[in-house]
Order: C-alpha cells, then structure tokens, then sequence
C-alpha cells in the first residue's frame, strides 16, 4: 500500500487525513484503525481521476501511531516503517497542517472531517465546494469520493468546534470532569502558576493517567472548583472586536460608560446618542445567562431560530446562537463554547523581579 503515498507534495493529486480515514469503520475492516481503508481509498481515487497511477500525501495526528489502535500488528509495523521513510507527515494535530498545504497547493483533503474549529483561521473553507473529497462506501463495500461543499458556519458552532478540538487535542475528551476544576502550574514563571492573577486558564494536557502543564511538563495543581463561565463575543459590522466572560453570579456592565465592558471603541459620534452609559446587564446562574435592558433605546434580541424580541427595560435568557443588536452594525453573540478560556480578571499576572530558577522538563 506504500505505492499509494508520496512524500513529494508536487507528486501528488489529493492529500489525505490518514487518521481519519483509516480510523473509519464505513469503510470496511476491522478494529479501531485498519489500512484497508486507506487501500480502498486508494482505489477510489485512481476511479475518480481515471488513473492507476495517483498518489497521496498524508498528514496524521500522532496518536495514530500507537499499537492499541491497530488489532494486526504487522499492519502498525507498516504505518511506522511509513512514518520512518517520511511517507506521513506526523503532526501533534493534522487539522492545520493539512489546511495549510490545502490553501498553499490547492489539492483537496480526502476526510470526512467539515474542518468547523478552523473556519475563523482559514475563512476559505466557507462555501468551497472543492476542498474535500468524502469517502462513502456502499452496501457491497465499495468506496468513491465525492465531492463536498462547505456550507457557511454560524460563529457559535465555530466557537463549539475550536473547543472540542482543543479537548480532543488536550486528550480530555474521555475526562470533562476535569475541565471543571481549575489547574495551576507549579513553575513560578509559567503563565498558569497562578488561577487568581492569570488572563487565561490553563488547559492541561491528559495523557497516560498524568494530567500536565504542556509547557513545562510538570504535573498540576488542583485549585479547586472552576467557575461556571459564558462567554460573549462584540461583534462590529460582523466581524468580532472583543471578547468578555460572565462568571456564575457575578454582574456585568455593557454600555458606553467606562464602567464594565465599554462599547466607545466601536461607537461613532451619531451612535453614541443611541447607546446608553449602562445598556445592559448580564448574569449567569447555574447554566443559563440572562441579559436586562435598562437602556433608553431598548435593543434586539435575534433568537437562533430567526425570531426577533424588543427589550426595553426588561429581561431574556441569552442562549448560545442568540445574537443581541444593541444599534445598527454592534451587536453582541454568546459563544458556543461550554469552557471558555478566558477568565474574568482585574489585574495583570503578577511579574517577578528577580525571576525563580527554571524547571522546565525536556
């Protein structure tokens, strides 16, 4: 099957996501991960271009390249020898990787992979109807490739994808409960040592029962309980601006007064008139965020489903794909991330004079 893969991308006709495909039951085989899917992938591509002769240029994450995953071990022993001979391009995480060759060659992506948490990085998924090549077997087994087009994607559903794909790539998608707690690095120059005074939150890496700081490589710290979190985004004519945290039972301003969140940045001289110094108040309990007009001119509360609500000195929930217009051209969006990472800070990181010895690992 290594005559299928070339390690010369000017050779190739399409790349492939390798562990996406060979990790896909539809396409016949057994266990977790079998390369008679990659070979009938193959074979579907020759039928597509009418050619024997195509050749592929694969990009894997690297945790395909362990053992468990693959039930015929001389099967592994092929995909390492592969790996070894630069036949895969072994990447922590093949996603941006292979947009980035994508854009860079204008070969498609043979995956079944709708790339939704790398819309914002790579605008031009959106509507391409030559991107990917989707494999579907049919009842007798065989595969072809189509191809897909990328409908555009609401901003909340990126936001919800960028966020399982950092979970997945953490290795925390069996482990959400550890994304509720907050976690600090014991070196004190990382930029999580400390919870309380850093702008983000750290999200560890989880990988054979250790859970660590994936800058320094040390192990954790329990701080406690995290937070509940929403995150809202200010969109200005559609393109977001600023981003800001509502934590559970804390409230927060909105308004083009200094006190809060301020809108002033974004707001022209006519606007201004419109926007009240304190426009809006949100606050989360428990899951659900709730937004109160106490503005003058009210605001517009565009529901998921296309429905419009007028507020005007009264409250709504604000759920995820919700979109709130405060004037023409600002409006504000709660992001479909479940574990934000921003935190809601009122200082800067503590900085050290005279900074601690180092204990990075390598």
């Amino acid at each position: 099957m290594s005559e299928l893969l070339t390690s010369d991308i000017d050779r190739a006709d399409a790349l492939i996501d390798l562990s996406n495909i060979v990790r896909d039951r539809r396409l016949g085989g057994s266990g977790t991960a079998d390369l008679i899917r990659l070979e009938r992938v193959g074979d579907a591509l020759g039928v597509l271009y009418g050619s024997a002769e195509t050749l592929m240029y694969a990009v894997a994450d690297d945790s395909l390249l362990i053992s468990k995953h693959f039930p015929d071990r001389r099967q592994y022993s092929s995909l390492r020898r592969w790996a070894d001979q630069g036949l895969i391009h072994v990447a922590r995480k093949a996603d941006p990787v292979l947009l980035e060759l994508a854009d860079a060659t204008g070969l498609p992506i043979i995956t079944r992979d709708r790339f939704v948490g790398h819309r914002r990085e790579f605008p031009w998924l959106d509507g391409s109807d030559d991107a990917i090549l989707e494999p579907l077997a049919d009842r007798r087994g065989e595969v072809r490739l189509l191809h897909v087009t990328l409908q555009p994607t609401p901003d909340w559903q990126k936001s919800h994808h960028e966020e399982e794909d950092l979970i997945v790539q953490q290795g925390l998608r069996a482990r959400p409960d550890l994304l509720t707690r907050r976690w600090a690095c014991p070196e004190p120059r990382c930029p999580w040592h400390d919870p309380d005074t850093a702008r983000f939150a750290l999200v560890p890496r989880w990988k054979d029962g250790r859970l660590f700081c994936d800058l320094h490589g040390l192990d954790v710290v329990d701080r406690g309980p995290r937070p509940k979190i929403a995150q809202i985004k200010v969109m200005v004519d559609g393109h977001e601006r600023h981003r800001f945290p509502v934590r559970e039972n804390e409230q927060v301003i909105v308004g083009r007064g200094e006190e809060g969140v301020t809108l002033r940045p974004w707001l022209t001289e006519s606007l201004r008139l419109q926007v009240s110094r304190v426009h809006l108040h949100f606050t989360l309990v428990g899951e659900r965020l709730s937004v109160s007009d106490s503005s003058l001119n009210g605001s517009r509360l565009i529901r998921k489903d296309g429905s419009v609500m007028r507020l005007h000195a009264e409250s709504a929930y604000f759920s995820v794909g919700d979109t709130l217009e405060i004037v023409p051209g600002i409006a504000l969006a709660r992001s479909g991330r479940r574990y934000p990472v921003e935190l809601a800070v009122d200082r800067l990181p503590v900085s050290h004079t005279q900074p601690p010895e180092a204990t990075i690992l390598t």
